[in-house]
């Protein structure tokens, strides 16, 4: 969320996250579906992986990748808060009763778990697995750095800012705006507020677009 919003600012116009299919892009679920559906119908690891690798040779030309790292652990730590707690974590029953409350379609969950095999090119992961995730993880990071161009990748790292962001994009610093920093507890804890108040995510969403 961060990179989205900085995105935001340095062009002034609205980035695509994957946080839009919860908030203002329902809508588009069954396109993704579709999509990873297509790509994962051949239940073969090896045509997948060409296929990735088509994918990324056929963008490359026109298009430069930001690829943000974080700390393995402090990935695993925000992805067990926010997208996916263990099965057995008694914040996963809270969290999906919490999910339904604010209108998020269930359609979302099984997007969100097909989208990860793919990305990790792992049709077997076990999701409470921390050690599986944080491997896979990696992996996937060194898969795209091992495939992109350096030239047409920028590795943008927790606490980078602004200034290898926009040298990237040959774009002006923006002028005394810090560095968005989302995805912080106390955001967190302020969306649950709006979303109980709203009485659903996409309501909280039209009116509280600075912290969605």
């Amino acid at each position: 969320m961060s990179m989205k919003k900085a995105l935001e600012i340095i062009y002034n116009q609205p980035c695509y996250h994957g946080y839009e299919l919860v908030t203002r892009k329902q809508c588009d679920i069954a396109k993704w579906q579709m999509l990873v559906d297509e790509v994962r119908t051949t239940h073969n690891e090896g045509k997948i992986h060409r296929y990735l690798n088509e994918l990324l040779v056929g963008y490359l030309a026109v298009t430069d990748v930001v690829l943000t790292v974080r700390d393995k652990n402090d990935w695993l730590a925000s992805f067990r808060q926010v997208v996916m707690p263990k099965s057995d974590d008694p914040r996963k029953i809270h969290m999906d009763e919490g999910k339904r409350r604010a209108g998020i379609p269930v359609e979302l969950d099984k997007l969100l778990t097909d989208s990860l095999k793919l990305a990790f090119q792992k049709e077997d992961i076990d999701f409470d697995d921390d050690a599986m995730l944080l491997e896979c993880y990696e992996k996937h990071n060194k898969t795209l750095q091992e495939n992109i161009p350096p030239t047409r990748l920028l590795i943008h790292r927790f606490g980078d800012g602004w200034e290898p962001l926009c040298r990237f994009l040959n774009v002006d610093l923006p002028a005394n705006i810090p560095y968005p920093e989302a995805n912080k507890q106390s955001d967190l804890q302020r969306l649950r507020e709006l979303i109980k108040k709203s009485g659903s995510i996409e309501a909280a969403a039209r009116m509280h677009s600075e912290i969605i």
